[in-house]
């Protein structure tokens, strides 16, 4: 599919799965993580029919923050990576308040593409407030909405513009609506479909972040969540369970479920009600009376029994994923008896131990490089920080200009 970015420059790329020519060397790189100034990277390269590790850490993140109004575009910083990391491709991982990444239907779908910049309103829906801005641009509510057509002759007759539908996208296409950029994936299930939007100006002011003629190339730009979904892609177990697999992803701030069948996406939750790792630290701290930096060794050496804090925190996580294991079972026939668990760095032996006695369920807390040749300077273990950068150059492997 083709993302056209300005006139002059447009992104061609593909889902993994859909059989474009691979970019043999790409970095992936994650931008504006909460909590870190800098950006997790990692390198990947095809030698001689397997996926090598050339680079992996942390890199100094660009200046300045991603924009929130398109008035803010035009400061428009330059970034260059590492030499370690000028790769021919780079897939780019955002964190974005705006962005967007969900399983949803064709409606819900279709109504979020008529809530953005410039949105018609739907019969019957109340008038937005006057003066509200969407996407840095006030939009007073008594005004008339924009037209394609030439001005009419002022008359006292008063006509009324019908408000236009915006079309679902076909499968993969890349659309623009109201501000907004789309692009959809449909899922083994028919009628659910994985979503991801990002605003026009943020894919434009991320498109050109990298210095031209100089490698690398933005040929991929993400949304962190989707990245974080294709982290596992690589792993042995799921290449040996032939693509089907359930994984549950420990972040900072939230807890994903996802399901794949065949290589396919067939399930993206959040855990509600539930934050992520660093609210499960603190649920440690506050109940066994421990310091930041004895935390992970009450959660990997047993030092102190960490069961009565971790206990609230985990029931209800597992209370989900048995919800998740019951659809993934009647709507698609998937049933597991182990599952990834990715992202936690501290406590995943007491997690499975929950599990095992909950769900007669094994959590498998896998390197996430397993499955990657290592190459010097690349030979150290993998951490929840390159998850997504990893996610990012697995999908966008398929990515060329």
């Amino acid at each position: 599919m083709k993302l056209q970015l300005t006139k002059t420059k447009t992104i061609e790329f593909a889902l993994p799965g859909g059989g474009a020519k691979s970019a043999s060397d790409i970095v992936g790189v994650e931008l504006f993580a909460p909590g870190f100034d800098d950006c997790a990277a990692v390198r990947l390269a095809y030698r001689k029919k397997a996926w090598h590790l050339v680079a992996a850490g942390a890199v100094k993140g660009p200046k300045g923050e991603l924009p929130e109004r398109w008035e803010d575009t035009p400061h428009q910083p330059t970034w260059e990576l590492p030499h370690d990391y000028t790769s021919p491709h780079a897939a780019l991982a955002v964190h974005s308040p705006m962005g967007q990444f969900s399983q949803s239907t064709p409606d819900a779908v279709v109504q979020e593409m008529m809530n953005g910049l410039g949105a018609l309103p739907t019969p019957g829906s109340p008038a937005r407030e006057s003066g509200k801005k969407r996407f840095g641009i006030r939009r007073d509510a008594s005004a008339a909405p924009a037209s394609t057509s030439a001005a009419p002759l002022k008359t006292s007759l008063k006509v009324e513009t019908p408000a236009r539908r915006p079309e679902f996208p076909r499968s993969g296409e890349s659309v623009s609506e109201n501000g907004r950029r789309f692009v959809v994936r449909p899922m083994a299930e028919e009628g659910f479909h994985l979503c991801a939007s990002l605003p026009e100006f943020q894919t434009l002011w991320l498109s050109r972040l990298l210095p031209e003629g100089r490698r690398p190339t933005a040929s991929s730009i993400q949304v962190a969540d989707s990245a974080l979904m294709a982290s596992v892609l690589l792993q042995p177990e799921f290449r040996a369970a032939g693509g089907s697999a359930l994984a549950i992803f420990v972040r900072r701030d939230a807890v994903f479920f996802a399901g794949y069948k065949k290589g396919e996406g067939v399930l993206w939750r959040r855990c509600p009600s539930v934050g992520g790792s660093d609210e499960m630290r603190m649920a440690v701290k506050r109940t066994l009376g421990v310091d930041d930096e004895l935390v992970d060794s009450v959660l990997n050496e047993s030092l102190v029994d960490p069961r009565p804090a971790l206990e609230p925190f985990v029931r209800p996580v597992l209370s989900q994923l048995e919800l998740s294991l019951a659809y993934l079972a009647s709507k698609h026939s998937l049933r597991f008896d182990h599952a990834f668990l990715m992202g936690l760095d501290a406590g995943s032996a007491h997690w499975s131990a929950y599990a095992e006695e909950s769900l007669r369920l094994k959590l498998i807390s896998p390197d996430p490089f397993d499955g990657l040749v290592r190459g010097k300077g690349a030979d150290a273990p993998g951490t929840s920080r390159h998850l997504v950068a990893l996610g990012a150059a697995i999908a966008g492997s398929e990515a060329t200009l």
